[in-house]
Order: C-alpha cells, then structure tokens, then sequence
C-alpha cells in the first residue's frame, strides 16, 4: 500500500465535507477532520484518482509525488 505515483491533493478552501471521496474510497485512506475537510492518508493511498473523479466541487486533484 501507499507508494503511488500520484496523490491526491484537497484544496480546503473548496472542499464542502460532503464525504464522497470518504464513502468512494476503495483504500479507505481519506477522513474527515474535526473542520470536516477532507484528509488522505498517503501511507495507504494506492492513487487511484477515484476521490478525485467523485468530488462534486473539485476540491481534489491529482497530482504527482514528490
């Protein structure tokens, strides 16, 4: 797990804590925090660009690792 060539990257000023990314998931490497943003865990992310794809505002990108 974790290692991926790309990672997803939250915009916080977008992102509404809607929690698709957290439900679409199939790592279930993104949380919520207490602010309700979005949070990946990138030890486990695989870089799957799904959170990206089912975020309603865009709030994710993803972006190459550095």
């Amino acid at each position: 797990t974790g290692g991926a060539a790309k990672n997803p990257k939250v915009d916080r000023g977008k992102c509404i804590g809607c929690g698709q990314c957290v439900i679409h998931c199939p790592d279930g490497c993104i949380k919520l925090d207490k602010e309700k943003k979005a949070v990946p865990n990138f030890d486990y992310c695989k870089g799957c660009g799904i959170c990206a794809k089912v975020c309603p505002v865009k709030a994710i990108k993803m972006e190459e690792r550095k």
